[in-house]
């Protein structure tokens, strides 16, 4: 296969990943948004320290669920600064993240997005790092709001909360965020539907998980370079038939294919996939569904 062939497919893989793209919301957003709006004049501030207080635990797929609201249909992180170069290059191709470079004119660090879905109500959280750190961008404050909602006014119906991680999402699932991050009590997250899945993987800077597949009821992919090998982590609630019998091939022949470890294991409705390997690219590839 060319290189740059080879380039496409892994370009759609991560386009298949976040699913649909933030600038879809710049134009249309929920019909309806619960958080107060101002008549003020929008500001422009390149970097106002006041607005960055807020502060959660965001070094895994896992920390951004634990303050995601219930109802994540699928959500992908990416940790460019633990990734190897050859890994940033192929991360680098997801639209998602080309388009949070140009909406705070600065560079990606880290990087969460999670599809939200209760009942007949859509809706979206991205979070992410940058630097350097920036609100150069058209807003209003939010009176009475601590941490501070800065509401997009070069955008529609999406608001910010600044801090580490940034917080970019339409109102309500803003003040969701919110109500998780102050409770002082145990609050339902998206964290609680993945949890026994979650604690079968280790940590890695791309980790991507969806309730919305055919093939099993939840499916989980982490990668990471560790040793000097790229290792890849795939886990399977309730997988389906000729899925498991697909792995089992691929199973059969990985040495030929220059993988040096191929395990597939089960832990009651849970089945587990991790693939050794030298080459991102065959990694990446191998069959997983």
């Amino acid at each position: 296969m060319k290189q740059q062939d080879l380039y496409k497919i892994l370009a759609i893989f991560l386009g298949l990943t976040m699913v649909f793209s933030i600038f879809a919301y710049m134009f249309m957003g929920p019909s309806q948004d619960t958080t107060q709006q101002t008549n003020e004049q929008p500001q422009t501030e390149k970097y106002n320290p006041d607005f960055w207080v807020f502060n959660s635990p965001f070094d895994s797929i896992s920390d951004a669920l634990r303050i995601t609201p219930p109802g994540a249909e699928s959500a992908s992180f990416v940790d460019l600064d633990g990734m190897p170069p050859q890994m940033i290059q192929w991360a680098k191709q997801d639209q998602t993240i080309r388009d949070l470079d140009s909406i705070y004119k600065s560079n990606t660090t880290k990087m969460y997005f999670a599809n939200l879905k209760e009942g007949k109500n859509s809706s979206f959280l991205l979070l992410s790092t940058m630097f350097p750190e920036k609100n150069d961008f058209e807003y209003i404050e939010i009176p009475n709001c601590y941490p501070p909602v800065l509401r997009r006014t070069d955008m529609n119906n999406l608001y910010n909360v600044l801090g580490r991680p940034v917080i970019l999402a339409p109102g309500d699932t803003i003040m969701g965020v919110l109500s998780i991050t102050v409770s002082l009590n145990k609050t339902n997250t998206s964290y609680d539907q993945y949890e026994n899945l979650l604690n079968k993987v280790p940590a890695a800077p791309f980790q991507t998980l969806s309730s919305n597949v055919s093939f099993a009821k939840q499916y989980y992919q982490g990668i990471r370079f560790t040793n000097g090998s790229y290792e890849r982590t795939t886990v399977y609630l309730n997988v389906n038939s000729s899925t498991m019998k697909n792995l089992t091939l691929s199973k059969a022949n990985s040495t030929q294919r220059g993988f040096t470890e191929y395990n597939i294991t089960k832990s009651g409705n849970y089945t587990t996939v991790k693939i050794l390997g030298p080459e991102l690219f065959s990694i990446l590839s191998e069959e997983s569904s």
